[in-house]
């Protein structure tokens, strides 16, 4: 009786299940993927795909099914794309502009990657407003003075000569890099813990079944969710704090302005060089006008984003200088070329150093995966599969780290090779591309060519330890970490 009793629910929850997507069908028909049984779908697909083995079992079904397919996990349709051609129309796209990222949405929510596209245009300018010419020089010199003491901590681990992981040293770096940036002032050290903290739970969730979507999360890890919460509410805390010091000090300027008295006696802020995300945010008439909880949510996500990415581009570009000599010493020819007589460089002139961290990005994409929920359909044309419709629903992930080692696009495409950017730079997608790309594209290069000038120009790098084994942890990582030596150089 129960056997039977079962089965009937799982006929009846099939052909709901069908009747429910059979729209979603009609349209995808000229696509291959996997076979996708009653209710489950594919789920056996994902069903064993872990950070550790994301990369073999995603070429090996892109491979198998091609570069556009469709995957079917119960009532909902994933499209992994590595396709240039459509991939171009969905991230170039002005009416999709959705992300999906559902696993971020605690810490996220309301910032300009999880934002709705009605106020994505506003958030998008507002960030990319604080990286314009006026305030470049004062941010690059904020990168060049955090640069000095990673180069120091750096000091310390060239003189014991040992393998050690340079992740260790580089992502606080960066962190506090970042803060700075956003916040105006260094992070304290319980902010500094709590953000570490946050991140490594979501890094643990990635992938994982009990994240297929918050309700799961909640029903199956109470702990680790209370945790998170916690973790956020600390985060929030003190931008909160920051943000009603900012208000505090506005306020009392203006009253005093309208006196005509001295503004002396006012408690100062931390002093700064650089406008920062926070002034920005808080500057008054915003339209339509951001809420307290929107602008910790831009804090979080430029805070996550940039330490994130930019720790995993900064660590796969030392390894990958320390494995290739010849590269390593043309980036220090051209560093003592443009370095100035304080002991600076002319960050613009360094081309070659340029090409070595596009070439890196292309290798090795932070953001491996840039996805894309469809709220209405999108029609779209292609070479290969023919024109056709993408359905309303549909959650799309292009994947960059294939797309960026096609053979047909690249020569040699899992080499190294610098000078590809040089010669005819071929088309970048690590920082994304149409309304979506990242605002922030030239601070970063800025930034991680500011961090790594030092480093290079002072120590050797040497490609000690084992080589490292790409993982997928919100970002692309190293389930190994990033290994190699320093030895100092001698001037």
């Amino acid at each position: 009786m129960i056997v039977t009793t079962t089965f009937l629910c799982f006929c009846v929850a099939s052909a709901i299940n069908y009747f429910r997507t059979r729209r979603q069908r009609a349209f995808i028909k000229n696509l291959g993927g996997p076979f996708a049984w009653p209710l489950l779908g594919a789920m056996h697909k994902l069903l064993f795909l872990k950070p550790q083995n994301f990369f073999q079992r995603s070429h090996a079904y892109l491979v198998k099914y091609g570069p556009v397919t469709r995957l079917w996990v119960f009532h909902r349709l994933f499209m992994p794309l590595a396709d240039l051609e459509l991939a171009k129309q969905v991230l170039q796209s002005e009416q999709h502009l959705e992300t999906g990222y559902e696993l971020m949405h605690h810490w996220l929510a309301g910032g300009v990657l999880m934002c709705e596209k009605e106020q994505w245009a506003q958030r998008h300018s507002l960030i990319r407003g604080i990286f314009e010419k006026g305030n470049m020089l004062p941010l690059t010199e904020l990168c060049r003075q955090q640069a000095v003491l990673l180069q120091l901590k750096l000091a310390d681990r060239a003189e014991q000569r040992e393998v050690f992981n340079v992740w260790e040293i580089v992502a606080p770096a960066v962190r506090d890099l970042m803060v700075q940036t956003t916040c105006g002032l260094r992070p304290s050290e319980e902010y500094a813990q709590a953000f570490n903290g946050l991140t490594e739970i979501y890094r643990k969730r990635f992938l994982s079944l009990q994240s297929v979507n918050r309700f799961s999360f909640w029903i199956s890890s109470p702990l680790m969710r209370r945790k998170q919460l916690k973790l956020i509410k600390r985060l929030n805390a003190e931008h909160k704090e920051h943000i009603e010091r900012f208000r505090k000090q506005q306020k009392q300027e203006e009253q005093l302005k309208a006196r005509n008295l001295s503004l002396d006696h006012i408690e100062p802020l931390p002093p700064q060089w650089h406008q920062s995300l926070l002034e920005v945010l808080l500057a008054p008439n915003h339209q339509p006008s951001i809420t307290d909880d929107d602008i910790c949510a831009e804090l979080n996500t430029c805070n996550y984003l940039g330490y994130l990415l930019c720790s995993s581009a900064l660590c796969f570009a030392l390894v990958t200088i320390a494995r290739h000599p010849a590269v390593q010493q043309r980036c220090l020819e051209e560093l003592r070329k443009a370095q100035r007589p304080d002991q600076s460089w002319d960050v613009q002139r360094l081309t070659y150093l340029e090409a070595v961290l596009m070439e890196t990005l292309r290798l090795y994409p932070p953001q491996v995966i840039v996805g894309r929920q469809l709220s209405e359909d999108m029609p779209y044309t292609h070479s290969v599969v023919g024109d056709g419709t993408l359905p309303f629903g549909a959650e799309i992930y292009v994947n960059l780290f294939e797309m960026q080692r096609d053979e047909e696009r690249y020569l040699n495409a899992n080499h190294f090779r610098a000078e590809r950017f040089l010669e005819s730079p071929p088309e970048l997608l690590s920082f994304s591309m149409g309304p979506r790309c990242c605002p922030a594209r030239q601070f970063s290069m800025v930034m991680l060519k500011t961090l790594l000038a030092p480093i290079i120009s002072s120590f050797e790098l040497l490609p000690h330890g084992d080589a490292p084994r790409l993982d997928l942890r919100l970002a692309l990582g190293s389930s190994n970490g990033f290994q190699l030596a320093l030895t100092p150089r001698f001037q």
